[in-house]
């Protein structure tokens, strides 16, 4: 724990927990900083079965948040925790809300989302992987990324698919967004080919040729089909180099 991290502020999360009990995330400010409260999620119905061990997911992640950021990963910093719950400082906004803001230039989203390619491309150069990269779960300000939310408990020993996977979930994030044009996306495609790891790219391109098939055969659903399906129908068209 910080030298920082007085008495007081401690006292003043506890009085936050006393009134935010079993709150999955909270924000709150702090003598001019922004933080935020996180403690184990509190489920019921289904969630019992798909989510069964709460608790045991919340002490992986602070775990693996702890870790990484003793190994220079740009993750957010634990300022305070105890069993139960644990402080982050608030890092900015999150690449998601900065690609929807309407005063976002083309050539800032661009600038944007090249910086958070070079960290993922950083990130599978030390052999981590995130899990989850979409970039509602990536912060930029100023140049500087940050990854929230790590989901790298993968039960698959294949480091290649794992990092493929990580390709997959960021530039699938970007298919999902209208804010983000069909050229930009082609762009970042270009961007992270020529500064990622060329055997990398290779995989990705292989894992999209072997399942083409699914995009043929979802493409006639294209006029009725919902958001998710349409990020398909891009991932395929944008980053699938077809064989000549």
């Amino acid at each position: 724990m910080e030298s920082s991290i007085n008495a007081e502020f401690q006292a003043y999360v506890k009085g936050i927990l006393e009134k935010q009990k079993g709150k999955r995330v909270y924000k709150f400010n702090y003598q001019g900083k922004s933080y935020w409260l996180k403690q184990p999620e509190r489920l019921s119905g289904v969630w019992l079965l798909l989510k069964p061990h709460p608790k045991k997911s919340f002490e992986n992640e602070l775990m693996t948040l702890l870790d990484l950021f003793k190994q220079g990963v740009p993750v957010p910093k634990v300022v305070y925790h105890e069993k139960d719950f644990f402080v982050l400082e608030d890092v900015g906004m999150s690449i998601s809300q900065w690609v929807d803001n309407p005063n976002s230039s083309e050539e800032q989203k661009f600038s944007i989302l090249s910086d958070a390619s070079q960290a993922l491309i950083g990130l599978h150069k030390k052999g981590l992987v995130h899990g989850r990269p979409a970039i509602r779960d990536i912060v930029w300000n100023n140049s500087k990324v940050i990854f929230l939310d790590f989901e790298s408990r993968s039960k698959s020993q294949n480091k290649d698919w794992l990092i493929v996977r990580d390709m997959l979930f960021f530039f699938d994030s970007l298919c999902h967004k209208k804010t983000i044009s069909d050229e930009l996306i082609k762009e970042i495609a270009l961007y992270y080919q020529t500064h990622c790891a060329s055997r990398n790219w290779e995989i990705m391109q292989n894992y999209l040729s072997r399942f083409r098939w699914v995009y043929y055969l979802l493409l006639p659903l294209k006029p009725v089909a919902k958001k998710d399906l349409i990020s398909i129908y891009r991932l395929f068209t944008l980053l699938y180099r077809k064989e000549k």
